[in-house]
C-alpha cells in the first residue's frame, strides 16, 4: 500500500499510480535572482523587492515517493516530464516489492550482510544502492574512488553545491568593498549577470563547451565577445580565488578560446581602399567640422577628450586644480583614472583652445553641466547629429591614440600618456595612418 505524502497542506497536481504504489506531483516552481534594476522598472516574469533585487520564476514540478524510510523528492520543468518519472519510480517500486516475496536464502544473507554495511551511514539498502549507481553515472568515466582520491586532493577547502548566483553576489559585495567604479560595476552586472541568469545552477559544473557556445551566440564581432570572455574569466577567477573552485586546476572560462574576426578577402580596388579607411577614428576635416558647430561648454570637454585622450568617466571627475595649464599638463589621480594615476600632456594645439576659454569658467568640475559619463556622451552625441557627423563610440580617444602613435611611433609612450597597456594597443590602434594626417589633427 502506498504511504501518505504530506506536502504543507499542498493537494496533489496529480498522482500516479502503479499495482499499491502512487506517487504524488506538486507544482514546485522555482525562483532566482537573476541581478538588480531600478525599482520601478518591470520584466515579463520577473519581481523586484524593496532592495532592487529582480528574481525570474521558472516553472517546477516535484515528484515525491519513499526510499525505505527515507521521503525523497525529484524535480522536472513539465508535468509532463513529472508524470513519465512518477509512472516509471511507481512501477519500479511496486515490481521491487513483488520481488521482496521470494529471497533465497543467500539472497537474504546478502540483505543482512548490506544493511549492517549502511547502517552507519543512516540509509535503507535501497536507497543507498540507488544512490552509489547515480554517483558512479555522475563521475563521467572515473571511479568513485577515482573521484574520492580527487577530493581529498584537491576539493578539501572548496564550497560544495555553490551556485553561480551565490557567487554572482558575493562578487558584487566584494567589488563594492574594493571601492571599484561605477562602470566595473556596470560591465560587472551586464556580463556576469547575464552568465549567471543563463547558467543558474552549480558553477562547478559549468564545462568549457556551455561557455564557448554561450560566447558564440553573442553579437556583434569579436572585440565584443572577447570582452565578455575576459568579464566571465574574471567572474570564475574570482570563483576560484574565493574557494567555490579549486585553486589547484584550471577552471572552465579559462579554457575557453578567443574569437577573432575573419580576415577580409580584397578583390578591387575599391576594398583595398576602404581597408585604410578607419570606421572608429574622425578624420581631422570632421573633427573641424565638430568643434564649428557645438557650443562652449560642450566643446571644452569635447577638445579635452580629442587633444589628450582622456576617458569620458575621467573627464566628469576630473576638476580644474588638475587642468595645470602652466605647467602643460592634466594630473589625473586615482580617484579620476580608470586605472591608475597618470599625467597628461597638454598638447599646443590643445593650449591654445584651453586658453581661448574664459578664466571665471576654470573652477569646480571640468564638466559642471554634465553629471555622469552617460549624459555627456548623450549631449555629444545629439550635437554631432545637428552637425551632420556621426557619433562613434569612443572615437575621439581612439582617434587621439592613433593620431599620436603616428606621430610618436611609440606604443610604450602613448600607452603610459592614455592609461592604457601597449598589448591594447596593438590589438586596436595599429590600423596604418599617415603622418600628415597625424599633423592636420594635432593642428586644430
Amino acid at each position: 500500500m502506498s504511504r501518505p505524502h504530506h506536502n504543507h497542506g499542498k493537494k496533489p497536481l496529480a498522482e500516479i499510480s502503479s499495482g499499491s504504489v502512487t506517487i504524488p506531483i506538486y507544482a514546485s516552481p522555482v525562483t532566482i535572482t537573476i541581478g538588480k534594476k531600478p525599482a520601478q522598472s518591470s520584466e515579463a516574469n520577473s519581481k523586484s523587492n524593496g532592495d532592487n533585487s529582480v528574481r525570474k520564476t521558472y516553472p517546477s514540478f516535484k515528484v515525491v515517493y519513499y526510499e525505505g524510510t527515507q521521503r525523497v523528492f525529484r524535480r522536472r520543468n513539465t508535468l509532463a516530464k513529472a508524470k513519465a518519472l512518477a509512472k516509471e519510480l511507481a512501477g519500479q517500486l511496486a515490481s521491487d516489492g513483488v520481488r521482496s516475496q521470494f529471497l533465497t536464502e543467500q539472497d537474504r544473507r546478502i540483505h543482512v550482510l548490506a544493511q549492517k554495511a549502511v547502517e552507519p551511514l543512516n540509509l535503507e539498502i535501497d536507497q543507498a544502492c540507488r544512490h552509489y549507481a547515480e554517483l558512479r553515472n555522475r563521475v563521467k568515466g572515473a571511479t568513485l574512488e577515482e573521484a574520492v582520491d580527487f577530493h581529498n586532493t584537491f576539493g578539501q577547502r572548496v564550497r560544495h553545491g555553490a551556485t553561480t548566483e551565490e557567487v554572482y553576489q558575493e562578487y558584487l559585495q566584494h567589488l563594492e568593498k574594493r571601492g571599484v567604479g561605477d562602470y566595473h560595476v556596470r560591465d560587472v552586472e551586464k556580463i556576469a549577470g547575464k552568465f549567471v541568469s543563463t547558467f543558474p545552477g552549480a558553477i562547478a559544473r559549468i564545462d568549457t563547451p556551455d561557455i564557448d557556445d554561450f560566447l558564440g551566440h553573442l553579437g556583434g564581432k569579436s572585440r565584443n565577445k572577447n570582452n565578455w570572455r575576459k568579464g566571465i574569466i574574471a567572474y570564475f577567477n574570482f570563483a576560484q580565488k574565493k574557494n567555490f573552485l579549486p585553486k589547484n586546476l584550471e577552471h572552465a572560462a579559462a579554457a575557453t578560446s578567443e574569437f577573432s574576426d575573419p580576415r577580409q578577402k580584397i578583390i578591387t580596388e575599391e576594398d583595398a581602399t576602404a581597408l585604410l579607411q578607419r570606421d572608429d577614428i574622425y578624420t581631422p576635416e570632421e573633427m573641424r567640422k565638430i568643434l564649428e558647430a557645438i557650443g562652449p561648454a560642450l566643446r571644452l570637454t569635447l577638445e579635452i577628450k580629442a587633444f589628450s585622450g582622456v576617458r569620458t568617466e575621467e573627464i566628469v571627475r576630473l576638476w580644474w586644480v588638475m587642468v595645470d595649464e602652466k605647467d602643460s599638463c592634466i594630473r589625473v589621480p586615482d580617484a579620476v583614472g580608470k586605472i591608475d594615476a597618470r599625467l597628461v600632456l597638454i598638447l599646443p594645439n590643445l593650449a591654445k583652445r584651453l586658453a581661448g576659454h574664459p578664466v571665471d569658467i576654470k573652477h569646480g568640475r571640468v564638466a559642471a553641466d554634465w553629471a555622469s559619463a552617460n549624459s555627456l556622451w548623450h549631449a555629444w552625441e545629439r550635437e554631432l547629429e545637428k552637425a551632420g557627423v556621426p557619433y562613434r563610440r569612443n572615437a575621439f580617444r581612439n582617434s587621439y591614440i592613433s593620431y599620436r602613435l603616428a606621430i610618436l611611433q611609440d606604443i610604450r609612450r602613448v600607452a603610459e600618456e592614455t592609461g592604457t597597456s601597449p598589448e591594447m594597443i596593438r590589438r586596436n590602434y595599429l590600423v596604418p595612418i599617415s603622418r600628415s594626417e597625424a599633423e592636420k589633427w594635432f593642428a586644430l
